[in-house]
């Protein structure tokens, strides 16, 4: 049998053990010389098969214990974006597709959702956004702090992981974004567009926090675009 096919021999044996035991993130898995024995295959191919999804973060590995069931993470799938970034298998402009259409929902769920301290955590982005004009790096850190909460506040594990991802993958067109704004008047509008989101997830006004949202990322896209960023 192929070398590959080994690899996933064992790949695929880790998943269903971990399914058919019901195993959660932080449990105790078979070590590679127990999975080698019972899958009689060698050490070697059942460790470059861990190795796989560790890399991946489905399982945990650490020094002088059995792996475990990996905690999610979004890593592996920030690494994916970049790689399909700088292959050109997909653009920015797909990229902030797909923020639009979590985020604007994610913004909705939040008004909904949220408790005092994301109110509290997203006017202090706002505010180390308003304190940065000038300063684009510290700027678009805020910002994405500001967006990072926002995605937890929605409740759901999957957009903050799928937007994450996506933050990591657009921090420099960030940047180049504020960078093309036409001056300090026109960054203070993002800001002032930013603090009536605030607002409207405070008073758990979901249709207008999800319309402003969508306002932000129709004015971000034009600004992406006016640089001559796809």
């Amino acid at each position: 049998m192929p070398m590959d096919s080994l690899t996933t021999r064992v790949i695929d044996h880790m998943f269903d053990h971990i399914r058919s035991n019901g195993l959660t993130s932080g449990d105790t898995l078979p070590s590679e010389l127990k999975t080698s024995t019972d899958l009689k295959i060698s050490r070697g191919i059942v460790r470059e098969a861990f190795r796989s999804l560790e890399v991946a973060g489905i399982i945990e590995k650490g020094n002088g214990r059995s792996p475990r069931v990996g905690v999610l993470n979004r890593s592996f799938l920030t690494h994916l974006m970049l790689h399909a970034l700088s292959t050109s298998q997909i653009s920015m402009t797909h990229v902030l597709e797909v923020r639009t259409l979590l985020e604007v929902q994610a913004a909705r769920t939040a008004a909904k959702r949220r408790t005092s301290s994301d109110v509290t955590r997203l006017r202090a982005a706002v505010a180390g956004m308003r304190k940065s004009v000038g300063n684009a790096d510290r700027f678009v850190q805020h910002d994405l702090a500001f967006h990072n909460v926002i995605d937890g506040a929605s409740g759901n594990p999957l957009v903050e992981l799928f937007c994450g991802a996506m933050h990591e993958c657009m921090q420099q067109t960030m940047r180049v974004g504020i960078l093309n704004r036409k001056g300090k008047e026109d960054v203070m509008e993002v800001i002032e567009t930013h603090h009536q989101i605030v607002d409207a997830i405070e008073e758990s006004d979901s249709v207008r926090a999800g319309r402003l949202m969508k306002q932000h990322f129709d004015d971000a896209g034009r600004s992406i675009a006016g640089a001559g960023i796809e």
